[in-house]
């Protein structure tokens, strides 16, 4: 029996072992990639604190570390808030930092604190809190990968948000469930080697990816379409030209236009529509593309001296838009104006250039 324990107990602290160099690995390769610095930096984050949580869940590697063992913990408790900062600077292209985005990983260390020194109902609300944050930050980060999937014009991060909706709810579900039932009674011993199996599974698969990353996962100015039709075919070339000639002609003003219509416009299959915008106009997104076309067209009605007083709204909803507000904001990231104001200042430049 105890023969069987130390067999148990090694192949537990190899995949363990395993799954801490894999991450190792990644976080290097993601503080390398010289793109986007905060995805960057939030995936190197999330890999460290992986290594962190399969070094602080065995209980031997904690008994030989002793006191130290407690900075594995605390990178382990960081890991869900790291890993949604990584989805939120990969997924929004129009990302930046907001304050706000430093409250998770700040309630994750006081519910850690509050579990750690405090004792009987305080502890227990403390594990309860933590759990209920990771589930918060998981399903915030499912919903980030689901919501904007089918205007995703890049291939490789289209099919990481397929693997993260698919997947981050199981697992996510797997340790919630696990944390709280440890905290009324030891495991069984068998989930150990099953934990242990999970992460090395899961590490390996995300090493896998990040050395296969392709360059447009990741951009260095994701705000500025990069057009690549150098890598398109003769036949795609075409397409383009026939793309254009729709978009020329206001296709882009239809309310509800979505891929999938402007695909059977074209009679295309919506994945080579996808590369076409991708590659050939140097878009990520198909809302921004929309979005660029559309404001491009209001910046030009609204400088129009012969149509200054058609109202603002009139021109939105005559653009495609189903309602002012998010003209309003699709207008103002692109301009860093209002409407209004783009139209005060530009009938003004006119007033000016008839006086003079």
């Amino acid at each position: 029996m105890m023969h069987m324990k130390g067999a148990f107990d090694i192949v537990d602290l190899l995949l363990r072992g395993g799954a801490v160099a894999l991450n190792l690995l990644v976080a290097v390769q993601f503080l390398r990639w010289p793109a986007q610095r905060f995805a960057m930096t939030g995936g190197s984050l999330f890999a460290v604190s992986i290594a962190g949580y399969g070094l602080a869940s065995s209980g031997p590697v904690t008994d030989a570390l002793g006191l130290p063992s407690e900075a594995l913990v605390i990178a382990a408790v960081l890991a869900s808030a790291f890993f949604w900062w990584f989805a939120l600077a990969l997924f929004r292209d129009d990302f930046a930092w907001r304050h706000v985005y430093a409250l998770p990983p700040g309630l994750l260390l006081v519910f850690y604190g509050m579990r750690q020194w405090s004792e009987g109902p305080g502890r227990t609300a403390g594990e309860l809190l933590h759990q209920v944050v990771v589930v918060l930050l998981l399903i915030h980060v499912v919903s980030l990968a689901v919501r904007e999937l089918g205007d995703d014009l890049v291939d490789s991060r289209r099919r990481f948000r397929v693997v993260v909706a698919l997947v981050l709810p199981v697992v996510g579900l797997i340790i919630a469930v696990t944390e709280l039932y440890r905290l009324r009674q030891p495991l069984p011993e068998w989930t150990v080697l099953a934990q242990s199996s999970m992460l090395a599974t899961l590490s390996l698969a995300f090493a896998v990816w990040t050395t296969v990353i392709r360059q447009n996962l990741f951009v260095s100015s994701p705000s500025a379409p990069q057009p690549r039709a150098d890598r398109l075919g003769p036949v795609e070339r075409l397409e383009l030209q026939r793309l254009q000639s729709v978009i020329s002609k206001g296709s882009c003003f239809e309310p509800d236009l979505s891929l999938g219509s402007l695909a059977r416009q074209l009679s295309l299959p919506e994945h080579r529509l996808r590369r076409l915008i991708n590659k050939g106009l140097g878009y990520r997104n198909f809302a921004a593309f929309l979005n660029d076309h559309r404001v491009a067209e209001a910046k030009r009605r609204l400088a129009d001296p012969e149509q200054a007083r058609e109202q603002v709204a009139s021109i939105a909803f005559g653009l495609g838009y189903a309602s002012l507000a998010p003209f309003n904001r699709a207008f103002r990231e692109l301009t860093g104006l209002t409407p209004s104001d783009y139209r005060a200042q530009a009938l003004a430049r006119h007033v000016d250039s008839g006086n003079s």
